[in-house]
């Protein structure tokens, strides 16, 4: 055999070459990592101040979602100082000033005592109304943690009927003459108060003004205002609204003093 044939038949032999094959990319390997839902810091104006004011009125009734310390504090601290401005106008016509002012100037007694109803009318609505959103707003601060609120809210709600029937018991007693047992089941239920529905409320109280919530989004919806400048304004809000308490009250006893 010669040579040129013994070529052409290792030729005809050799084993075909393999092609590289490329491996498509999994999705996960393409996929980017997965940002925190936060979104940007919101500017402390007065606008900011005001929308998250309107949004929780707008939310009064609406328990699902979430909601944020600061949504929270601004929403308080707004809210008082409106609150107390409608106040002190609404005291005016408490005052023997207005009195001597409408004697001045020939009003009747029933345009006074109309003014004095409205007044006292609108007095009491400023500080049972706001009640309403700002119990939406802890409902959903309590979501912003993870947490259902109405699990928490049972507690106080079972202690608080554990002492009104315990207080109605001691209040029947009393129709009995038994002053020493009347005595012992109004002491049994001031502790109980104390201890079980002030501690279960004050909880609830401290978890919701004070903790932070989950930055990701969690079962009850998207975090907002959820970055650390906005959680800052938070404790910025909760400081100006105790020392805005705290003013009202000294003034108060001041007045009450004189």
């Amino acid at each position: 055999m010669t040579a040129e044939t013994k070529k052409s038949t290792k030729t005809a032999t050799a084993a075909p070459k393999k092609r590289a094959v490329r491996t498509p990319k999994s999705k996960a390997a393409a996929q980017k990592p997965e940002l925190p839902s936060v979104t940007a810091p919101a500017p402390l104006t007065a606008d900011t101040l005001i929308k998250v004011w309107f949004d929780g009125w707008k939310k009064t009734f609406h328990l699902q979602g979430r909601s944020s310390r600061f949504e929270l504090w601004a929403f308080m601290l707004l809210n008082s100082l409106i609150t107390v401005a409608i106040e002190l106008k609404c005291a005016y016509y408490f005052s023997s000033r207005f009195l001597r002012s409408a004697n001045a100037a020939g009003y009747s007694l029933d345009k006074i005592d109309q003014y004095v109803t409205t007044a006292e009318t609108v007095f009491y609505l400023c500080i049972f109304i706001p009640l309403f959103p700002l119990g939406s707003l802890l409902i959903r601060r309590m979501h912003d943690l993870g947490k259902l609120a109405w699990q928490n809210c049972l507690e106080p709600v079972f202690m608080g009927t554990v002492v009104m029937s315990m207080l109605l018991l001691a209040l029947n007693e009393l129709s009995d003459t038994d002053y020493a047992y009347t005595a012992l089941m109004l002491g049994i239920c001031f502790v109980t108060m104390l201890y079980s529905v002030g501690f279960y409320s004050l909880k609830f109280l401290i978890q919701t003004l004070f903790y932070r919530g989950d930055n990701q989004t969690n079962e009850y919806g998207k975090a907002l205002y959820k970055t650390d400048t906005d959680e800052d304004r938070a404790l910025n809000l909760s400081c100006f609204y105790f020392l805005f308490i705290l003013t009202i009250g000294v003034l108060y006893l001041a007045t009450a003093l004189i």
